[in-house]
């Protein structure tokens, strides 16, 4: 991609408001801002605050970005702002687009803020026993208490009626839990190369299409060639996730493993994208004379 004004990038922006953007980062830092010093979250917050122009979307140089920072209280080094950046885009907080010259070689690079919308465990459980679920009792007179009393006493006749209905379902929602599926349940979409390396180590489907959600994210933040699809980088997707297992071995991630998965296969299909634009430039014709 070629380097130049912040408004051919809109397509990557993942945000369609101002708030959207601010509580994907919110969220993202209440889950991994630990893993960041007070200088990484100034050189955090300063990044947040140019890339709003186009939500999301970041294309100034590092230095006008440390620049920024100085006039912040105390103000941060270059190296911290890099490093920043470097937990940021382990963790999927952020990608990376090189952009290249049009006389050769690499320009500045393009942020982009990953959408950071963590799911929750928390199921909806009807109530039956009330038909106003936010009455608040504890601040309310007798009466109200002796209204609710009877509310649930009337009700009691259909919950017994129910009773045996509930004790047939219960099983049944048990057994389609997506947690209790094993590898077999894999859908056909996540390739079976994939399934067989990760298998021995995430034994259930969720898992396993949680990991290949990230091969997918990580692969449409490189932006590749619509003539590579996917399945063509499902080496060097597999290669990352057996480093990835063999570092967690050896105790040498602190933060956990799948961030550190989705950081080095990122830095794997760059690499690889590196080498495809190479090969297709005068500069890798060269080389392989």
């Amino acid at each position: 991609m070629k380097s130049g004004r912040i408004e051919q990038y809109k397509k990557y922006s993942k945000f369609t408001n101002l708030e959207e953007f601010n509580v994907s980062n919110k969220k993202a830092l209440e889950i991994h801002g630990h893993h960041f010093t007070k200088g990484e979250k100034i050189a955090f917050d300063v990044l947040t605050h140019f890339s709003v122009k186009v939500l999301g979307v970041c294309n100034a140089r590092i230095c006008k970005l440390v620049q920024a920072c100085q006039n912040t209280k105390g103000g941060i080094s270059r190296s911290t702002f890099e490093r920043m950046l470097r937990k940021a885009k382990a963790l999927g907080i952020i990608s990376t687009i090189h952009t290249i010259r049009e006389t050769g070689g690499y320009a500045h690079n393009v942020y982009i803020f990953n959408r950071f919308d963590t799911t929750t465990n928390e199921k909806l459980t009807s109530r039956n026993n009330s038909r106003n679920p936010n009455l608040p009792i504890a601040d309310k007179g007798k009466k109200q208490q002796e209204t609710l009393l009877a509310e649930t006493k009337t009700l009691k006749d259909k919950d017994l009626r129910q009773e045996k209905t509930v004790n047939k379902i219960n099983p049944i929602n048990k057994m389609m839990d997506t947690d209790e599926l094993d590898h077999t349940y894999v859908p056909d979409f996540v390739p079976t190369p994939f399934i067989k390396a990760v298998h021995p180590f995430f034994k259930g489907a969720k898992e396993i299409c949680g990991l290949w959600n990230r091969a997918q994210i990580a692969y449409r933040s490189a932006c590749f060639p619509e003539t590579t699809c996917i399945n063509s980088l499902l080496p060097t997707i597999v290669q990352a996730f057996k480093h990835t297992v063999f570092r967690y071995k050896q105790n040498r991630i602190k933060s956990s493993f799948i961030p550190y998965f989705y950081g080095t296969m990122s830095n794997m299909l760059t690499i690889e994208k590196r080498k495809m634009v190479a090969k297709a430039t005068r500069w890798g014709q060269w080389l392989e004379v």
